[in-house]
């Protein structure tokens, strides 16, 4: 048997951490905010330097006492990183009354060393963000968060980012800040390779449309935003999700590539104050889906429908090639009545698709965890 003393004898003296692949070590600290990725520079000789050279960079006020704090640092590590470095992304979010010189100092900054990947989290109202950023030439991702309670600026005039292909914006007015009347705003025609854009709770200040032109764009999500009508230039699109007041004013270009639509649009309340002329709105927006196969609408659009027989007698089904129609139900008061589906609501949707069929959804709490989720309980088939 061997004796213990004939074991290998481990070096407690090696540096085991340091002896990491360069890309591996790059890759732990892309985790960490910038603060305690600088802080490693003490480790040994060989990590004095390796923050200089980090490609992926967070920082955040919060990880700070005082405002001054973060600005020196932020001030030193611009000074002090390794200028011949390339930015790949900036997670940066900030609180406060941060300067907006160190903003755009900043931002520059990382849009001038190729920045791809830009996600800005802000706490602050009335925050006007540089214009350098809506100019990147290397920018492909984009996430522009206000969580303040009252909104941030972003700049009303086209959006020169020829390499983004993913745009999120939450809680921005879109604004030139001269409170001018414009016929219609289009902030993406030169965004020619968008592919997924999300707009939640926007305002688009003084403008009469807003248009989405983006030849190459396949998703698109509308919530809750402040808009007067909406025109969509997207012949690829295959994806639409729109929440919003009714009655909406849409108009498009056609939708030949529309695969599945999510619509939710708040209807008046009490639900007897949805008119005709409202009706035949709602009409013109369905239309424009006629080349889906799969649509989600909720209850309520339903009921609307439902209380004008006289606006769908005559209209025909613009729906060829649809497959399933999911209808969401929404609680009044905090009840959910049983849904019924008149006749003359479901030949609208599938006397041209005699196929398609429909299901409903009710709310209904999770066995485990917390939350709640849409169950489908109802599956109708009609048969023309």
């Amino acid at each position: 048997m061997d004796s213990v003393l004939d074991e290998p004898v481990v070096d407690t003296e090696t540096d085991r951490l340091s002896s990491l692949p360069h890309d591996l070590i790059h890759h732990i600290l892309s985790f960490m905010d910038m603060k305690y990725a600088v802080q490693t520079c003490v480790l040994s000789s060989k990590w004095k330097f390796i923050w200089t050279t980090l490609t992926h960079i967070k920082f955040s006020t919060s990880e700070f006492q005082q405002l001054g704090q973060f600005i020196r640092f932020a001030r030193h590590v611009i000074a002090n990183r390794n200028d011949q470095t390339d930015v790949s992304s900036l997670e940066f979010n900030f609180d406060g009354t941060l300067s907006q010189i160190l903003v755009k100092v900043l931002l520059n900054y990382v849009v001038s060393h190729n920045i791809r990947n830009l996600n800005i989290s802000t706490f602050e109202r009335d925050r006007k963000l540089p214009n350098c950023i809506f100019e990147s030439q290397s920018l492909k991702h984009f996430t522009l968060k206000n969580i303040h309670e009252d909104y941030c600026i972003a700049p009303q005039y086209p959006w020169d980012l020829p390499n983004l292909t993913t745009l999120h914006l939450n809680d921005f007015v879109i604004s030139d800040g001269r409170n001018e009347n414009h016929e219609y705003l289009d902030l993406f025609s030169k965004c020619v390779n968008l592919k997924k854009l999300s707009i939640t709770e926007c305002y688009m200040s003084e403008v009469k449309v807003f248009k989405v032109s983006a030849p190459r764009l396949e998703d698109l999500t509308i919530t809750d935003c402040f808009l007067n009508k909406l025109f969509i230039s997207a012949p690829n699109l295959s994806s639409f999700v729109y929440g919003g007041e009714c009655p909406l004013c849409l108009l498009t270009n056609g939708f030949e590539n529309l695969e599945k639509v999510d619509l939710h649009l708040s209807m008046p309340n009490p639900l007897s104050d949805f008119k005709k002329e409202d009706a035949f709105q709602l009409l013109k927006v369905l239309k424009e889906f006629h080349s889906t196969k799969f649509i989600n609408l909720y209850s309520d659009v339903i009921q609307g429908l439902s209380m004008n027989p006289d606006v769908l007698l005559y209209q025909p089904s613009p729906f060829n090639n649809l497959k399933h129609l999911n209808i969401r139900q929404v609680s009044h008061k905090g009840k959910y009545s049983m849904l019924m589906v008149p006749n003359h609501v479901k030949n609208y949707f599938l006397y041209s698709s005699p196929n398609a069929t429909i299901t409903t959804e009710v709310p209904k709490i999770k066995e485990l965890g917390i939350g709640s989720y849409y169950e489908a309980d109802q599956i109708i088939n009609f048969d023309i």
